[in-house]
């Protein structure tokens, strides 16, 4: 599937934005200064004779006052465009109130997991119709678990409703992915998984045609015991993924070994047949050189923006695509964090295509695992340590 893209000529004015934060959680707001990355454009094709059009690109945001409450908050989701709810990594989903304030626990599950590490509930994700959830969460013993439960009106796990979907050993304690999909149709959940763990990729899982592990696995959600099929292939350790309602662009960030972290977009529509590398190459890094003819195999997805571990940085957590229309923008911005440095940064996208124009800093945020959209496209910057912090005109 082909993306046509605009060649854009690119600004890199922004007007400062700075916006004290006073709370008893250390968020700090920077200044909104753009920093340019890539301004390079694919060419414009043979029939359209338009000029490069200038562009301006901004993004009037700021953090605001963190919401306290949480416990180990990792995941939110927008249950039936009514209502978003949490995922606490101890093993509760709650429902989230408008100021972001913690509501009504709707699931228990503290007793099938254990939050240690990168373990515990990792992931929630909706039916369209939000009749059926599927979380995503390591079991006692450590091993990747999906279930699926039904949801009644009032937004309540039916807990005696479950049903184990898949089951994933995990050789190691570490790289468990977490995240899930539903399509728009209802007729696909997407499973990202990480490789494995340890370091390096030591079993050679991610690229393997015969792991489910370091791979975005499609299930059918209709079925009681569906067969896993793999979709994509290369993942490390994908750290947040969202699926962009507005352009069916699903949006990966995966975490790096030790020098590089990375943003992948693809179509939902280009998933199946998909590399996007380790262990072949860690970013655009070359890597591990005997997984080279494994990748090879597959349709290349190159990143769309990497960062080097410097300042601070060491772990991405991603991200989604601003579209809360009470925030005034010029382009596309895709919002993302770093867990070590706690820098909130926001990724600007030529509209309508891939190219990176830009980078902002909104602050830092200590322990953040994710930078998400609830059920009103309002975002909130996770974090560990126990609050969301919303992203807001300032």
């Amino acid at each position: 599937m082909s993306r046509r893209r605009t060649k854009v000529a690119v600004s890199l004015a922004l007007s400062a934005i700075v916006v004290s934060c006073s709370s008893s959680a250390e968020v700090v707001v920077s200044p909104s200064v753009l920093e340019p990355i890539s301004t390079d454009t694919a060419p414009i094709l043979p029939d359209d004779t338009s000029t490069p059009t200038p562009v301006s690109p901004s993004l009037d945001a700021t953090l605001g006052e963190p919401v306290n409450g949480w416990s180990q908050p990792v995941d939110l989701s927008s249950w039936a465009g009514r209502e978003t709810h949490v995922v606490e990594r101890t093993g509760l989903v709650r429902r989230m109130n408008d100021d972001g304030s913690p509501g009504d626990v709707l699931l228990d599950m503290s007793a099938l997991t254990r939050a240690e590490g990168e373990r515990g509930l990792l992931g929630l994700a909706y039916s369209p119709d939000g009749t059926r959830a599927f979380v995503d969460y390591t079991d006692v013993n450590g091993d990747t678990v999906i279930d699926r439960y039904d949801v009644g009106n009032d937004g309540e796990f039916d807990q005696s409703s479950r049903v184990e979907l898949l089951t994933i050993t995990q050789p190691y304690s570490n790289h468990n992915g977490g995240d899930l999909a539903v399509t728009a149709d209802g007729r696909h959940l997407f499973v990202f998984t990480g490789d494995g763990g340890s370091a390096g990729d030591p079993d050679r899982d991610a690229l393997d045609p015969e792991s489910l592990l370091g791979k975005v696995l499609r299930l059918d959600p209709s079925t009681d015991d569906p067969t896993p099929e793999i979709w994509a292939v290369g993942l490390r350790n994908p750290w947040r993924v969202s699926v962009d309602p507005f352009t069916n662009d699903v949006w990966i960030a995966d975490v790096g070994q030790g020098e590089r972290e990375e943003v992948n977009v693809i179509d939902v529509g280009d998933l199946q047949g998909s590399s996007f590398g380790w262990s072949a190459r860690e970013g655009t890094r070359p890597f591990n050189a005997d997984q080279n003819d494994r990748h090879l195999a597959y349709r290349d997805v190159a990143p769309v923006y990497e960062y080097e571990h410097v300042d601070g940085d060491c772990s991405i957590s991603g991200g989604a695509v601003m579209r809360d229309t009470t925030i005034d923008t010029v382009g596309d911005w895709y919002l993302f964090s770093d867990f070590c440095s706690g820098v909130v940064r926001a990724l600007c996208v030529e509209p309508g295509g891939i190219d990176t124009c830009g980078l902002l800093a909104l602050g830092k945020v200590p322990s953040s695992v994710g930078v998400l959209s609830d059920h009103l496209d309002r975002m909130w910057v996770l974090s560990l340590d126990g609050y969301l912090v919303p992203i807001t005109a300032p």
